[in-house]
């Protein structure tokens, strides 16, 4: 059977991104709380993983490319929690003590 790991990193990743974003507003379920943030993260970790595999052995297909341009939301997520954090802390007062 051959094994297709960019196919396996597109669901992946598409999931773990929906688990992660789960815990906010427009969603807003709350089955995992936030350690919902932390688990689609790591869903969405393992198949960018599965991503750089499917580049390294030089996967037939476009779908690849389109799992390692997701490397872009990891990033966009990143900063999207800091923006949060920093914001919270602004919101206190407490942000230059």
């Amino acid at each position: 059977m051959e094994r297709k790991f960019s196919k396996f990193s597109i669901i992946l990743i598409v999931v773990g991104i929906f688990v992660a974003y789960m815990a906010f507003p427009p969603i807003n379920i709350d089955i995992f709380g936030w350690w919902g943030i932390f688990i689609g993260f790591g869903i969405y970790l393992t198949g960018l993983v599965l991503g750089i595999c499917a580049f390294f052995k030089k996967e037939k297909g476009f779908m690849k490319y389109i799992s390692l341009l997701s490397i872009s939301l990891g990033v966009l997520f990143i900063a999207f929690m800091q923006s949060l954090a920093v914001f919270k802390r602004l919101k206190r007062g407490s942000f230059l003590e």
